[in-house]
């Protein structure tokens, strides 16, 4: 008669050990998020170099002011890669500006090793005081993810993990950090460089000279350089999705904002691929129908290889000159109007 209740008290015994065992591995992931994160926040140069300026930009962006207070200046931004950060120079196209007569402030909003940049211009729209008059884009809208995908139910699975955990790169960057170091001077030395790479960036309005992947002398790649992807008899036109929801979102922030947009050219090494027509056509022509943007020149300007300081990216010579192109365009439309 009393074998029931043996039963039973055996039974709960062990729910509330199970119980315990997972309180305790709760409790131990707790512990251990708040040391990670905590590393996270008391050492923020640890991480990459790229990472590094594409927070220290979101959060200017989001919290911060990129444009002066109380300026009757026209606010322009430009949104792009890692190589408008490289090549476009606000102090040069503010400087052109003025000796035109136009009186304009601008802002480099390229990111490193990212090409999106509907999201982040929803987020600026809730800070009124950096949303620009004008808006410069290189790359288009994301497409829609189509269908759905059961073994990837989250189309943003990579943003909610960035959440989550942050410092889910941290024990790669620092062994990565810790490796370059011997190269920078050590540790200390390395870590005041990354904090200064951040201060010079954002004093210079989103610009950065990358050097850290040049290695050729005075930042200039060689004549000769080539690579075995280079495809010069083949343009590369830009390719959008006008059905994508981030199209919609762009124009709902355009039209509320009273934001004028333009597309811009990006760049390209002579010979990486053959030179773009003046007008593209098709793109041009999504544009008219579906999108409040213009069009202004070509897809890329083609720039020889004494204008790099890498593969990618331009040095601060043809940052000047991309960044003087981009503007006159740009003036003869506003001066035009």
């Amino acid at each position: 008669m009393n074998q029931p209740k043996t039963n039973a008290s055996a039974s709960g015994n062990q729910g509330r050990k199970a119980s315990w065992l997972v309180a305790r591995g709760l409790a131990g992931f707790a512990v251990l998020w708040l040391i990670f994160y905590g590393m996270y926040r008391t050492f923020p140069y640890l991480t990459s170099g790229a990472e590094v300026l594409y927070l220290s930009k979101l959060r200017q962006e989001m919290s911060g002011n990129i444009f002066p207070a109380n300026s009757h200046a026209r606010r322009v931004l430009i949104f792009g890669d890692s190589k408008v950060m490289a090549g476009f120079i606000p102090s040069v196209f503010d400087s052109l500006a003025t000796a035109d007569g136009l009186n304009i402030s601008s802002y480099n909003s390229g990111y490193p090793a990212r090409s999106e940049f509907v999201p982040q211009l929803k987020k600026m729209a809730e800070n009124k005081s950096n949303l620009p008059d004008i808006l410069l884009l290189t790359r288009p809208w994301r497409p829609t993810q189509k269908g759905f995908d059961p073994f990837n139910p989250l189309p943003s699975d990579h943003e909610i993990a960035d959440r989550i955990f942050p410092f889910r790169y941290l024990v790669r960057d620092t062994f990565t950090f810790l490796v370059a170091a011997r190269e920078h001077g050590g540790v200390l030395n390395y870590y005041r460089e990354s904090r200064m790479d951040e201060a010079r960036m954002l004093h210079d309005h989103g610009y950065y000279f990358i050097t850290e992947r040049s290695h050729y002398p005075n930042y200039i790649l060689p004549d000769d350089f080539h690579l075995s992807s280079d495809q010069p008899e083949m343009v590369v036109p830009r390719v959008a999705d006008p059905a994508s929801d981030e199209l919609t979102d762009l124009n709902a922030i355009i039209q509320e904002n009273h934001i004028q947009c333009y597309y811009v050219p990006e760049y390209l090494r002579v010979g990486e691929s053959a030179a773009a027509p003046e007008v593209d056509q098709a793109f041009a022509g999504l544009l008219r129908r579906y999108t409040s943007c213009k069009l202004l020149g070509p897809d890329y300007y083609l720039y020889p290889n004494r204008m790099f300081s890498d593969p990618v990216h331009v040095n601060r010579e043809g940052a000047k000159i991309y960044t003087e192109s981009v503007y006159r365009l740009l003036a003869k439309q506003i001066l035009e109007r």
